[in-house]
């Protein structure tokens, strides 16, 4: 089995000069052992660089892999505050609208495309995916509880998301060197030698650290954003390690990656370069497969399935039931969740064409993606996706053509939904100013498993 390790950094120290040199010295570490890392930059951190002059450092930069880390991270209101009461499609254009200099200012400064995202701290929202598809951002790389798909890589919202790994780890910089290496050793070697199904061939290990744990004692933007803004003016470098020490912990970390590389199965590796490793089966998902799920899955579960050897998501399933009664060639089309989940109002029985032109004709756009609607029209029927998902699995079943008629289906369940985290009290941290009410950005989020399916290992 193919070790890949993903080292990755959020750089985000913007008023803290002694985290330039510390990003500058952890580069210089990788580049002497040739490991290359992700570095999520905060697009402040990008220009206060530019503005002291430290080309030096961007120069550096040109080995490793740029991500986009938000544009002044943990000034209020961060994403989840400003996101917090839009819908899925307007909140993705506030995101863009709040973002995009960031993310173009990040880009020209460091001279490179970004493959990778990740948000500040815990201010999460999935209003951002498809302006990451937009942007052509392929990957999601952070460590967060709030969607997890047994502890492993997944896609959701048109993007691999690594950012729930159960092998991930990181190196204690606070003990003794002694005890924090020999910690970090087993539990390095125990993520090597744990196999979890699906990981026949290749194993995914996430490290991180950010560049200012190396340079200071607390971090930035708990000094100056704890609860609200700091002024500008009157903004604290984070108190620093006594001299000397800065240098001790990049050498303790360049120790460790020493060791890692000892074995030969081990390789380190980006974020954009994860999606490489997806294996698919056929490109094209046959008759039988459907035929099959159709009749042998619980009339009422919706969830992501594995077919021909590759999984799909539940929307990418309700596309291919549509093509397979219309005699379509199969090929599966990703349509996001709905802005919000409403009970069918069903009156008549209808025609399998009319459900297949429904679902064919009737759709939003986000940045140009389609979007289910919270309701399809037919005739006096309003059906929403889940039992329009289920009915058409029911026509399949019963073998109907496209001039039968059929009941419309009640009840239908995205089981995916369960995957996210259900607490809607967000805080605790200096990323929110108070106890934030997230009870929208998480009923959006369960709307939005409609697009989730395992990352084919």
């Amino acid at each position: 089995m193919d070790i890949k390790v993903m080292l990755w950094y959020d750089v985000e120290d913007y008023i803290t000069e002694q985290a330039d040199e510390a990003l500058s010295q952890l580069v210089d570490m990788m580049d002497n052992r040739g490991v290359i890392s992700s570095l999520k930059f905060v697009a402040d951190k990008a220009r206060v660089l530019r503005d002291r002059g430290r080309f030096d450092i961007i120069k550096k930069l040109a080995g490793h892999e740029l991500c986009y880390h938000t544009d002044n991270h943990s000034r209020h209101p961060t994403m989840s505050e400003y996101l917090a009461e839009y819908g899925f499609a307007d909140g993705a254009k506030e995101f863009e609208r709040q973002e995009i200099q960031g993310f173009l200012d990040t880009m020209n400064i460091i001279g490179q495309f970004h493959t990778s995202y990740g948000q500040p701290g815990a201010s999460w929202a999935p209003q951002v995916y498809p302006v990451l598809r937009k942007w052509g951002v392929p990957t999601y790389l952070d460590s967060h509880d709030m969607i997890d798909l047994n502890d492993m890589p997944f896609w959701y919202g048109g993007v691999l998301n690594i950012t729930r790994l159960y092998a991930t780890m990181r190196m204690d910089l606070h003990n003794d060197e002694e005890t924090a290496l020999a910690e970090a050793k087993a539990t390095f070697d125990k993520l090597c030698e744990t196999r979890r199904d699906g990981e026949e061939k290749t194993k995914f290990i996430s490290i991180y650290y950010h560049p200012c744990e190396f340079s200071s004692t607390k971090f930035w933007d708990g000094i100056n954003f704890m609860g609200k803004n700091t002024p500008a003016c009157d903004w604290k470098p984070s108190p620093l390690h006594p001299s000397g020490k800065m240098e001790s912990l990049v050498e303790r970390l360049g120790k460790f990656i020493d060791y890692t590389l000892k074995r030969d199965n081990v390789e380190y590796i980006t974020a954009g370069q994860t999606v490489q490793y997806e294996v698919r089966g056929n490109a094209k998902t046959s008759v039988e497969a459907i035929q099959n799920f159709a009749a042998n899955t619980q009339d009422n579960y919706i969830n992501y399935e594995k077919f021909d050897g590759r999984w799909y998501s539940p929307s990418e399933i309700l596309s291919l039931m549509e093509r397979y009664l219309s005699k379509r060639h199969l090929t599966a089309e990703l349509i996001y969740g709905p802005e919000k989940h409403i009970k069918s109002e069903v009156n008549a029985k209808v025609k399998v064409i009319d459900l297949i032109s429904a679902v064919r004709e009737q759709y939003s756009r986000v940045f140009g993606y389609k979007q289910f609607p919270d309701l399809y029209k037919i005739g006096e029927n309003l059906i929403n996706p889940p039992d329009m998902y289920i009915t058409l699995k029911s026509a399949i079943a019963q073998n109907l053509g496209c001039d039968d008629e059929i009941d419309i289906a009640r009840g239908g369940v995205l089981a995916p939904a369960a995957l996210v985290r259900d607490k809607t009290e967000w805080g605790g941290d200096w990323i929110f100013p108070e106890k934030l009410d997230a009870t929208n950005l998480v009923n959006i989020a369960k709307l939005q498993t409609w697009t989730i399916r395992p990352f084919d290992l």
